[in-house]
């Protein structure tokens, strides 16, 4: 014979499902102004300034950061930790 459950664990589900529903509802909600003004034709900057406007002005200028060169300023304050962790010991 096959046991089955009252049903509880349906009625959970199906409350956490309400709950989750709600809040993305909400969420969705919040953000949906903006996104409409985004959306209008010709509205290209009509989208209030976040404040950080460094990488946009970074790649429009091309002046991005040298990979190669990052790195190898990683690896030299790595090896600065690694000296400084030997004078310790």
């Amino acid at each position: 014979m096959k046991k089955s459950g009252s049903g509880l664990g349906y009625v959970i589900l199906v409350v956490a499902l309400a709950i989750v529903l709600f809040l993305s509802a909400r969420a969705w909600n919040a953000v949906l102004p903006t996104a409409q003004q985004v959306l209008k034709p010709g509205a290209a900057g009509a989208v209030p300034d976040h404040g950080q406007t460094e990488a946009g002005d970074a790649i429009r200028s091309g002046k991005l950061p040298d990979l190669k060169q990052m790195n190898q300023n990683t690896d030299q304050h790595l090896k600065q930790i690694k000296d400084t962790a030997k004078g310790q010991d």
